[in-house]
């Protein structure tokens, strides 16, 4: 058990305010919403044909790996018909 006066009392205190008072809503507003000015969308900044560029790359590169792929599918089963493997 706790001795006596262990617990010291702090008396009356006046209410304490909401901690949202001191939010800055336009800073909060400009961190966590999506970007609305026009300087900053992709299709006015001139983002969107380099996108569009590496997007095409992207696509070309990959329908490059599938016909690699492809010839070695069709090899192999080659190899497979003739008792090779």
């Amino acid at each position: 058990m706790a001795k006596r006066g262990a617990v010291i009392d702090m008396g009356r205190h006046k209410a304490i305010g909401s901690s949202w008072k001191a939010m800055d809503t336009l800073a909060f507003s400009r961190s966590y919403e999506p970007e609305t000015r026009p300087e900053f969308r992709c299709y006015v900044s001139g983002q969107a044909k380099a996108w569009q560029a590496e997007y095409d790359a992207k696509v070309a590169a990959d329908a490059k790996r599938e016909a690699r792929f492809q010839v070695v599918l069709e090899l192999k089963q080659k190899l497979l018909d003739k008792g090779l493997l």
